[in-house]
């Protein structure tokens, strides 16, 4: 085999290796998220009460005060993005991403959590993959 295939060979087994971890890695995060949602079935609503600002290098993160049965719990979630086109007419120019909950001090938030332990809870509608 020549130098320049054995060098091909290499570059195309290291690209595999990285996108097939990235793909395992967004695959136990996307079922991690759907087991949750199956099992916090319990509801309420709360607050944010801080938000980390996110930017190049790490996501915005929301921290949700919310209440069940008169005892308060906090939960704390990175902001998930939904991405929207822009167009210039029929021409597609750019992105738009708008976080899937609000990410001010004071807006309300829908928390979910699980019956028998209303600690453990997740952000009921902070669902994707794609971080802030």
């Amino acid at each position: 085999m020549s130098d320049g295939v054995m060098i091909l060979l290499v570059f195309a087994l290291i690209a595999l290796l990285g996108g097939g971890t990235t793909a395992l890695v967004l695959l136990i995060a996307r079922r991690a998220r759907a087991r949750k949602e199956r099992a916090y079935t319990a509801e309420t609503v709360g607050t944010v009460v801080r938000v980390r600002p996110g930017g190049v290098e790490r996501p915005t993160v929301v921290y949700v005060r919310y209440e069940v049965d008169g005892v308060s719990y906090e939960c704390h979630e990175t902001v998930k993005l939904s991405s929207e086109i822009i167009r210039l007419g029929p021409v597609p120019i750019g992105q738009r991403k708008r976080g899937k909950i609000a990410s001010r001090e004071g807006s309300r938030v829908r928390v979910a959590y699980l019956p028998g332990d209303p600690s453990r809870a997740i952000l009921a509608d902070n669902t994707g993959l794609m971080s802030e």
